[in-house]
């Protein structure tokens, strides 16, 4: 079918709607008198209601599909722009951390500091050197180790 050629027979109304437009040639075609002309010209018409819901349809799919790659690209570059804010952070942290003391160290360090002055402040109650006192042995059991500073415990 040729939509050039029915469009010239069947003029189509400025701003009517495709539905109401096919039901108007349909309707026109059926006061024919000739029987095969009517049923060439009916079909005709719904031919060409098929092929615009068709490109219709095509139309649509393609819109759906441009905004929703439009809507993809633009997630894409702000990923790309937080990877890349993302890796500039880590950068930085990779060339501070050989100045840095895992957390993990320093808990030990401070604990070891603690139990040491701990045990220093037992040898200092001691009295004659060596020998234990009750004073150095409540040092060194009733003065506990000290919570966690920066690790979580």
């Amino acid at each position: 079918m040729n939509v050039a050629s029915f469009l010239m027979r069947n003029p189509r109304q400025k701003r009517e709607d495709l539905g109401d437009y096919v039901l108007r040639v349909v309707l026109e075609s059926l006061q024919q008198k000739d029987a095969r002309v009517r049923a060439e010209l009916v079909d005709e018409a719904l031919s060409f209601y098929r092929g615009r819901i068709v490109d219709s349809v095509e139309e649509a799919a393609e819109e759906r599909a441009g905004s929703e790659k439009r809507r993809l690209e633009a997630q894409l570059a702000e990923l790309k722009a937080k990877h890349q804010t993302l890796g500039a952070t880590h950068q930085r942290l990779v060339t501070s951390y050989p100045m840095s003391v895992p957390v993990r160290e320093a808990e030990e360090a401070r604990l070891g500091a603690y139990r040491l002055a701990r045990e220093r402040a037992a040898l200092l109650a001691e009295y004659p050197p060596g020998t234990p006192t009750m004073m150095s042995e409540d040092i060194r059991e009733k003065v506990k180790d000290p919570k966690p500073k920066w690790a979580k415990s």
